[in-house]
Parts: structure tokens; C-alpha cells; sequence
């Protein structure tokens, strides 16, 4: 037993048989994790066993002090432990996450100086927050719509004249020496009524633009508009229902159902309202145990509303079930108790095989993935690990490269790489591929089924000639096209296709995540 191990065991030997929530912390105070326990000396005791699972020892490992707290009920310390991971959202708790995690909008604090709206992911600046949002693209198209709307967008430059997007009605106008903050806070605090009330207002007001756009037969404006009302009707829906705990009626004539993989490395949600599933949401975590349900499910209910009725395809212990129906009671404020049902006959039961069906087909068509990728590449072998590499730079400066990896279809986030580009020193993004490469591959044994290329031919000849062996491909913006070792020419994809989405996926996941990296290390510079 290592020192730290040895120290963190020594102290959990001192907790109580009590009831409470314990408290993971680093050397510099921050709460890592925060656990809920019926027996708080039991509970913690487990994290030393020789079995421990791999987020255990990442967390012991970062750790210098387990504390904790006292309560009088387990349903008090489960109170508690919600109320303190929402103040502090510490880093080891379970994000719940289909992609990413949740989306806020941020208005943030004049205290850190001129207050700005912003897209953020978790909560760590200060300021007004609206969300959560589990909506990625309608969150984003409502966050540029406001930016537009309101002239909020502020550039940090000094153009006496006012910059580009001043002139095309979008920035503030802080490029200019006179500009006029107060009227900017005026609009910022129009924003923020915008995101409070007045929904249905807002909504009749952009039908009649979208009206008076097609009467003028400016259809391209009409669409855009379109795009985002529907856009608005998803946000305002987040905003008034699922985060909303003072209108737990609204949920009586819905369900939540709780789908667990055969495998058990995937939990399922869907909704059903009027004999109708939507709302699919996937949640991958290899699952050992139930404490590991019973901690996503609760976590998701700590952010969202829940319906009177969750039906599970899975059991849990009853007095797991009846903690858990009495602290989304409590928690959420409802007049009318919560069931957690694991139905065995009747409509609930049919209700949960409607949605195993859906389950199964979802995880066929990613067990095929593997077998269309083949085919379409003219590949060897089926590749079910693929990692994409891209490069970002802004005319040869602050040069980097990422690369992110998929798993039959998923997001395998602890194989994700930044890179500083080191030996080039000009724009040359062959060069800068293949030094991207080489580095990411310095242990043979990393090197997926598949290397997926942001780029062209030119691109994955580069490549090729330093893993002449391996199987490569790589997908050009134009046409959408797709080379590899046996497709010299070049092949159009047919974008109807799953695995024509899921390589285009892959590659604007890429882009991005080395497009954010080259603008926070430009910031830093």
C-alpha cells in the first residue's frame, strides 16, 4: 500500500457508522468527489478494497483528505450531497453525457469586468446562468441568434472606425472609442428578461416576422427564422419544464424509462408521452454494480425534473427504490409521490420492451459500423477503434494538431491528444500531420484499427509513406469525399448512409477539438 493510499485509508478509520455524505479533496482544498452513504465508515472502506474499479483509483490517486458529514437519515445526507455537488460540481462526480456534457447559457459577472452572454459547459465562472441544456445544436443556434439580435458580440479590438461585424450590425461596438456601454447593458439585461419570461410573446413575434418575410418574398430570411423558433421551442422548453421544480404537475401525464444494455455499458433514457417514445438519450459507462445506476440516475435527476412514473428494465434493491422515490419527492417539491417501477405485465411492461426494441436496433446498427466501414474503404479488416487527426493553425502561427478516438461509434475520450507542433516551423500541414502522427505513435501498440485523415489525397499520401502498414483513409470537406490506400481516386459519400455519418462526424468532432485548442492557446500567447 503506497503512502497516499495508506494516509486516505488511515483517516476514512476514524468515520462513524452514520449516515452522511464524505467529501474526496486535493492538496489545495478542492472537492474532487462527493458521496452519499447509509453507513459512512462501510461505505468508504470500500474504496481500499483490492477490486476497486479504475475512476476509485484515478480519484485516490488525486486525492490528499477524505472528509466528511454527519446526518440524521440516509434521505437527508442523499438532500445533501445533491445540494453540494450542484454548488461545487466536482470533477470525479459522474457527468452524465451523450457526446458532451451539459450546455448553459452565461451572463457573466460585472465584477470580472464588461459583463458577456457565453456558451459554457460547466459552471466555474460566476454570473447568471440559464440551463441546463441537453439540446447541443438548437442551445447554440438560440446563444447566435441573441448575439445577433442584441449586438453583443465584443471583439477586444481598437478600430476607431468600428471593426467588420460592427458595420454588419453584430459587435457591440467596444472596437470604438465611443462606445456606449450602457446601452450595450441595457441590451444585456434585455437578454436575460428574454431568457427568464415572456416565452410565448417572443415566439407570436417571430411568427410574424417569419409572415412578413414571406409576404416580401424573402424566403432565405423566412427559413432562418424558422431555424430558430424551433430552435427557441426546444431552449424554452429546458427552461420552463426541466429545470423547473415548481411545476412538477406538468410530469404527471409522462414517463421516464430506464433502459440498461445487455452488455451493461450503456444506460438508455427515453420519454413516453401519449404512447409515444422520444428524447432518447445514451449514457456509456461501464456499469459493475448497482450503486453505479442508482449513482447516473440520480445525478440526472439532481439537474432535470423528473416524470411521476420511471419505469426500469433492471432491478434495484426496494429500499434503494423507496430512498429514491422519496428524495425525488423532496427534492423536486411534488405534491404526488414518485414510482420507480420494474414492470412485469400490462401497458408499463410494454412500454419497456417497445423501448429494449429501440435499444437493440441502435447497438446493431453500431456492431454493423464496423462491417460497412470495411466495405465502403475496401479495408483488410473491420476497424472498430478509429482515431482522426487534424491540424489548426492561423497562417503558419500558433501551429497545433489533436486527435480523437472512437470506439464502435463512441466518443473514447481518455484516447483524446492535444498537440503543440514543435518541428515546423511554417505553414505545412503535411508536415505537421506527420509529426503528429509519429508522436501519438511512438508505442506501436497505440496504433488503432483505423487512422482517419482530415484532408485530402495529399494529406493521406503524407502519412502513408510513415505507416505504409497500417490502415488509413481520409475525408476531404468537398464533396464530402473519401480517400484510402485501395481508393486512389477518391469516392463521394452517400451521406444517407450511417457510416458515411459517423466518418464525417468523426471528422468535425476533430476539427473542432483542434480548432478550440489553437484558439486557447492563441489567447494564452
Amino acid at each position: 500500500m503506497n503512502k497516499n493510499l495508506k494516509k486516505l485509508h488511515d483517516q476514512s478509520k476514524k468515520f462513524p457508522n452514520l449516515p452522511g455524505i464524505y467529501l474526496f479533496e486535493d492538496d489545495k482544498n478542492h472537492i474532487l468527489y462527493i458521496g452519499k452513504a447509509k453507513n459512512l465508515k462501510n461505505r468508504v472502506k470500500s474504496y481500499f478494497t483490492k477490486n476497486t474499479n479504475i475512476k476509485n483509483l484515478a480519484l485516490i490517486e488525486n486525492s490528499a483528505i477524505i472528509e466528511h458529514i454527519s446526518t440524521k437519515s440516509e434521505l437527508e445526507a442523499m438532500i445533501l450531497e445533491a445540494e453540494l455537488i450542484k454548488a461545487n460540481q466536482p470533477k470525479f462526480n459522474i457527468l452524465l453525457k451523450d457526446g458532451q456534457p451539459f450546455l448553459y447559457l452565461l451572463i457573466t459577472n460585472p465584477i470580472m469586468g464588461l459583463p458577456i452572454l457565453k456558451i459554457v459547459r460547466n459552471k466555474k465562472i460566476k454570473g447568471t446562468y440559464f440551463g441546463p441544456f441537453l439540446e447541443k445544436i438548437p442551445t447554440r443556434k438560440v446563444y447566435n441568434f441573441l448575439i445577433k439580435t442584441f449586438k453583443l458580440k465584443i471583439c477586444n479590438k481598437k478600430i476607431e472606425s468600428g471593426c467588420l461585424d460592427y458595420h454588419l450590425g453584430i459587435c457591440a461596438g467596444k472596437c470604438k472609442s465611443n462606445f456606449d456601454k450602457e446601452l450595450y447593458l441595457q441590451r444585456l439585461e434585455l437578454t436575460k428578461l428574454f431568457l427568464n419570461k415572456g416565452h410565448s410573446k417572443f415566439l407570436k413575434y417571430l411568427e410574424k416576422e417569419i409572415e412578413k418575410n414571406n409576404v416580401n418574398l424573402s424566403f432565405e430570411k423566412s427559413k432562418e427564422l424558422h431555424e430558430y423558433y424551433k430552435a427557441f421551442k426546444v431552449v424554452f422548453k429546458s427552461i420552463d419544464e426541466n429545470y423547473s421544480f415548481k411545476s412538477p404537475n406538468k410530469t404527471l401525464s409522462t414517463k421516464d424509462i430506464w433502459i440498461l444494455s445487455k452488455d451493461k455499458k450503456s444506460l438508455f433514457l427515453f420519454k413516453e408521452k401519449n404512447v409515444a417514445l422520444t428524447k432518447k438519450r445514451i449514457f456509456t459507462f461501464p456499469f459493475e454494480e448497482e450503486n453505479d445506476y442508482l449513482e447516473y440516475i440520480t445525478s440526472y435527476y439532481q439537474n432535470f425534473n423528473c416524470s411521476n412514473t420511471i419505469l426500469l428494465n433492471f432491478n434495484i434493491k426496494k429500499e434503494n427504490t423507496n430512498l429514491l422515490e422519496k428524495f425525488l419527492k423532496k427534492f423536486h417539491k411534488k405534491d404526488i409521490p414518485v414510482s420507480i417501477i420494474q414492470p412485469k405485465t400490462g401497458h408499463q411492461y410494454n412500454l419497456i420492451k417497445l423501448s429494449q426494441i429501440h435499444v437493440d436496433q441502435y447497438l446493431e446498427k453500431q456492431k454493423s459500423l464496423s462491417r460497412s466501414l470495411k466495405i465502403l474503404l475496401k479495408l483488410d479488416n473491420e476497424p472498430h477503434t478509429i482515431d482522426c487527426f487534424d491540424v489548426s493553425h492561423k497562417q503558419g502561427t500558433f501551429m497545433v494538431g489533436s486527435c480523437v478516438r472512437f470506439k464502435d461509434g463512441q466518443p473514447d475520450k481518455t484516447n483524446f491528444r492535444h498537440f503543440n507542433i514543435k518541428t515546423v516551423n511554417h505553414s505545412n500541414d503535411y508536415a505537421c500531420l506527420q509529426e503528429i502522427v509519429k508522436r501519438r505513435y511512438r508505442n506501436i501498440k497505440d496504433i488503432p484499427d483505423l487512422i482517419l485523415i482530415d484532408g485530402g489525397k495529399g494529406q493521406l499520401s503524407s502519412i502513408v509513406k510513415i505507416l505504409p502498414n497500417t490502415e488509413l483513409a481520409s475525408i476531404a470537406k468537398k464533396e464530402e469525399t473519401v480517400f484510402s490506400k485501395k481508393i486512389s481516386f477518391g469516392k463521394k459519400l452517400n451521406i444517407q448512409t450511417y457510416s458515411a455519418q459517423v466518418l464525417i462526424a468523426l471528422r468535425d468532432y476533430t476539427h473542432h477539438f483542434a480548432i478550440n485548442y489553437h484558439r486557447k492557446i492563441s489567447k494564452i500567447s
